[in-house]
């Protein structure tokens, strides 16, 4: 037996292990929407920047949007945690004399708190979510997502925003024009790709990339040259990446995930409290 105040040596299988460091928490949130892409679009040849954040991330097996898979409905309920009975957004076109959501966004949300807020877009009609007094900085630079990206990637290096929502159209525009699948369709997502690492690249070379969660998602899938209503299993499935804080790499979810989850995701990495009643569940879990 050691003399007291002696050391005895440690064994190196007893010896207790140093407390894991905890995981950083974001500072930062982007949400990138890619309308109408289909997760099945997805490949290393035609984009390889969505496979290469899957592999710095997380992706889910298994991700669907809302009934009404229309990109302003479903866009509602990505950026509020509602479907569309409770934020009221049913039409799927820019009405001014309709108004805004009838509930609270991630912005008017993460506003409320003191943080900042941005929507940069290629579609008017995503002004409907944006609330008086929920978005800092709104701006819609060009239809297509090249415009798109360098604004927001200019806009993210200089401002660094809270919450940072971007949304592309090409998928969409091209899927209408020439039918989901087509090759107009894949060389559109293939300039979705080329945009994405756009923002990234941004992101990346900020002071606030390394405490940034990044979410890229989409609005709704599509067949033929349509995508309302939901009838089909292909309309509603959508991709969904993050990476991150928080996030471990090279993860696949196995869960089914929803869109009304991003918002709950993004609300938690803010750790912001969600809104009473709200139907998502964050994907992501942080200490408070």
């Amino acid at each position: 037996m050691a003399a007291r105040g002696s050391a005895a040596p440690a064994s190196s299988s007893t010896a207790a292990a140093p407390p894991a460091p905890a995981p950083r928490r974001p500072t930062h949130v982007v949400i990138i929407s890619e309308d109408g892409l289909r997760p099945d679009s997805l490949t290393e040849e035609l984009t390889p920047a969505h496979m290469a954040l899957m592999r710095e991330g997380m992706a889910a097996l298994q991700a669907d949007t809302i009934p009404q898979s229309d990109t302003l409905p479903s866009h509602a309920a990505m950026l509020s945690g509602f479907g569309a009975e409770e934020h009221g957004l049913w039409w799927n076109s820019y009405q001014r004399d309709r108004g805004y959501i009838r509930v609270p966004t991630v912005f008017s949300i993460a506003h409320a708190h003191g943080l900042s807020t941005a929507m940069i877009v290629g579609k008017p009609k995503l002004r409907h979510i944006a609330r008086p007094g929920s978005v800092d900085h709104f701006e819609r630079p060009s239809y297509l997502c090249g415009g798109v990206a360098r604004r927001a990637a200019a806009y993210f290096t200089e401002e660094q925003p809270a919450l940072l929502f971007v949304h592309f159209s090409d998928p969409d525009e091209f899927g209408h024009s020439h039918g989901w699948m087509s090759d107009a369709y894949l060389a559109a997502v293939h300039h979705s790709d080329r945009c994405l690492a756009t923002v990234l690249d941004a992101i990346d070379a900020s002071a606030a990339g390394a405490d940034t969660l990044v979410i890229v998602t989409a609005d709704h899938g599509g067949h033929s040259r349509h995508h309302s209503g939901g009838h089909l299993e292909v309309d509603r499935e959508i991709p969904w990446i993050a990476r991150g804080p928080g996030v471990t790499a090279d993860t696949v979810l196995d869960r089914p995930i929803t869109t009304v989850d991003t918002a709950a995701t993004a609300l938690a990495a803010l750790r912001l409290t969600p809104s009473p009643g709200m139907k998502g569940v964050s994907i992501l879990t942080y200490a408070r």
